[in-house]
């Protein structure tokens, strides 16, 4: 049974930022959804930074790829002091599903949106990636065959690392794109983007 409260998860955790910027770190350096500007969606939420209905709509609608998702997710972008485009994608699921956001949880939503919720979450608060990973694994155990899931799943978790072991942030990085078992849907310029920045850690674990 899935019990994860959203809202705890989403409205109760202070932010609480060390003194390093981590403008460099797996979540903040992988701008990725580059590679999907020819996307109106994409382009949408890189030039307005804030989750809205429209958004909202797309990240739950079945009809769009997941790796599309996550790159509008990427465009809405991080803040140093934080942003809170999870927490109003929370109150549109809450509209979606007719429910109020305290009796909302993981049990009403599709694996996308589960998804796409750890996404944001991450990208909120890039401080505290633990919080999006329990999201983003769940999302993974219904769609261990995505690509797309299991990398952005990967950099929650390099980022979890990041200040700890960089050989380590690379490795994670690294056994899912030796996973030949995935489904690559996620565009290869994408992929790139990722993986450019990513191997930057790879001299550490020599």
């Amino acid at each position: 049974m899935k019990k994860i409260l959203v809202l705890v998860i989403l409205l109760k955790v202070p932010f609480i930022f060390p003194v390093a910027s981590h403008a460099d770190s797996p979540i903040t350096a992988t701008d990725f959804y580059k590679a999907y500007l020819d996307v109106k969606m994409v382009q949408r939420a890189h030039l307005e930074g804030v989750m809205g209905v429209e958004i909202a709509g797309f990240l739950s609608s079945p009809e769009n790829p997941v790796d599309v998702k996550a790159a509008v997710i990427n465009a809405l972008s991080w803040r140093f002091e934080g942003k809170n485009n999870a927490e109003l994608y929370t109150y549109y699921l809450g509209l979606l599903y007719h429910m109020s956001v305290t009796d909302l949880n993981t049990d009403f939503l599709s694996a996308d949106e589960i998804f796409c919720l750890g996404y944001l979450v991450a990208m909120d608060d890039y401080f505290h990636p633990e919080n999006a990973i329990i999201l983003l694994e769940e999302a993974y155990r219904s769609v261990k065959d995505s690509f797309t899931v299991s990398m952005i799943l990967a950099l929650a978790k390099a980022q979890a690392v990041f200040d700890l072991d960089w050989c380590e942030t690379w490795k994670i990085t690294e056994s899912v794109l030796k996973n030949t078992d995935l489904k690559q849907d996620m565009r290869p310029e994408a992929k790139k983007i990722i993986v450019d920045y990513m191997t930057l850690y790879r001299e550490y674990c020599e």
